[in-house]
């Protein structure tokens, strides 16, 4: 048995809220040699480390993947053991490459946040709101996702372009889903919730609210207030942040977009994802077996059917 990374109480957040951070997941030291590697990326491009000049755009997408020796070295059997611990022992279809010197995984895509939104008022944004999955059909139990892992290869400190995610948004997709048996395509899913669900309409500004009209007023109504909603479910948007090394592991159904950076620092991060073997299996002939991953949608349908 595997040292546990996780404690009771992270994995219970992550089944309530839909995310747990996991602090040096990977070494800072590794990470930050991570962010030189891709500052030479950057460099190709005319963009360089000690000329904050020449950060003329507000993020820059370096569409590629890596593997070289400081990204073999993210793969941590610390950050392999995180991700087994709520998606279950043995259910990731790449659990193989971690901690193995002689198969790696590549790091990628990388969306660099110089300065996206710096010249308007910090706020909460309307647009981008999502969950992931645009290559797959959704279904309540779809194996395509596994978790959504958020790695972080420098400081991200608040209003510094971390991701924003909505706690508990990953109920109101579970329990979505689970009414569309016959699944639905990814934004054709997100669309149909968000027109559904008035705190989801008022978020992405399909319904504008009386209360929510300025950037202040957004970060009360959305940061500031926990939000429970017809049904019991406990909503809030929170900033993600942290250091190099540092992953956010979210459930594959949790609703996050991109945040303004206006602290002038270079935000690096990658996501990755965590596919299962096999579909979730939400009718377990042992209780014992249910991942934290499948308990945290088993909760979100039965507590639906308490308060039906």
């Amino acid at each position: 048995m595997h040292n546990r990374v996780l404690n009771f109480e992270q994995i219970e957040h992550f089944k309530e809220w839909g995310w747990v951070k996991v602090e040096q997941a990977f070494p800072r030291e590794t990470a930050v040699s991570c962010q030189q590697f891709l500052w030479e990326k950057l460099r190709e491009r005319g963009v360089l480390q000690e000329d904050p000049s020449s950060w003329t755009k507000p993020m820059i997408y370096i569409q590629e993947a890596y593997r070289s020796p400081e990204f073999d070295q993210c793969n941590t059997l610390r950050m392999a053991n995180a991700i087994e611990e709520l998606i279950g022992k043995e259910r990731w279809t790449d659990k193989g490459v971690y901690g193995i010197d002689e198969i790696h995984s590549t790091w990628g895509w990388w969306p660099v946040n110089f300065a996206l939104g710096a010249e308007q008022e910090w706020t909460v944004p309307t647009e981008g709101w999502h969950w992931d999955g645009i290559h797959f059909r959704h279904y309540v139990d779809s194996p395509e996702q596994g978790l959504l892992c958020l790695c972080l290869f420098s400081e991200i400190a608040p209003r510094g372009g971390g991701t924003l995610v909505l706690e508990g948004s990953h109920k109101l997709v579970a329990r979505f889903l689970a009414q569309h048996p016959q699944g639905l395509e990814s934004q054709a899913a997100i669309d149909a919730l968000n027109m559904q669900h008035p705190y989801l309409a008022q978020l992405t500004g399909i319904a504008s609210g009386q209360h929510a009209s300025t950037a202040e007023a957004r970060i009360h109504t959305f940061m500031n207030t926990l939000h429970r909603d017809s049904e019991g479910i406990q909503l809030r948007v929170i900033e993600t942040t942290g250091s190099p090394g540092d992953v956010i592991l979210c459930h594959p159904f949790l609703y996050h977009t991109a945040s303004p950076n206006h602290n002038g620092v270079p935000r690096f991060m990658c996501n990755r994802t965590t596919p299962l073997k096999e579909r979730m299996n939400l009718n377990r002939d042992d209780p014992r077996d249910y991942s934290p991953l499948e308990m945290s949608i088993r909760q979100a349908l039965s507590d639906r059917e308490t308060t039906s």
